[in-house]
């Protein structure tokens, strides 16, 4: 059994939990970013990120469905059941606003490094709303890791290396994801 957030074969129960979760939401008014499984600083200018897999996937689209008067439909679920990675988004901060070209992302477990299939990253830095003073830019870094690629229950220690040094790092329990 994987932890219940990162579930590559969900059952029919779990995904109809995570659109109702999603649809719950969005009547409460509940911003979609806040369904994001999050980790780091609850800090505005301090590095954080999220995950996101299946399970959160359908909740999130839900919550917009919901926002809008809709519910998703079956083509739409689908499409995000046939994900084969789970995104990971991570804001990291800097004093240049080329600081993250170049950036890269791995999962670590144990000794095991998981290297991502892809990786994206702002190439320009965004101002953050102190500057000039530090830190002066923030930018995300996202990886997409293959779910087969990594242990869903495992302790886990995302770990950001921008090209200009000052790697981050957050531990992640994967199986205390709710």
């Amino acid at each position: 059994m994987e932890s219940r957030a990162i579930e590559v074969s969900p059952t029919n129960g779990q995904v109809e939990q995570a659109v109702e979760q999603g649809l719950r939401a969005a009547k409460d008014r509940v911003l979609p970013n806040r369904l994001y499984t999050w980790f780091g600083s609850d800090q505005e200018l301090r590095p954080k990120g999220f995950l996101m897999t299946k399970m959160n996937g359908l909740t999130v689209m839900a919550s917009h469905f919901g926002l809008r008067g809709e519910t998703p439909s079956e083509t739409e679920i689908q499409r995000i059941l046939a994900e084969e990675t789970m995104l990971v988004s991570v804001t990291i901060f800097g004093e240049t606003p080329t600081f993250a070209d170049n950036s890269y992302l791995v999962l670590k477990q144990g000794e095991k490094l998981v290297k991502p299939l892809n990786v994206r990253f702002d190439g320009v830095a965004q101002r953050t709303k102190v500057w000039p003073d530090a830190p002066r830019y923030k930018a995300k870094v996202i990886g997409s890791f293959r779910y087969d690629a990594f242990d869903a229950k495992a302790k886990t220690t995302i770990m950001v290396f921008p090209s200009q040094g000052d790697e981050v790092s957050f531990d992640v329990e994967f199986s205390d994801i709710p």
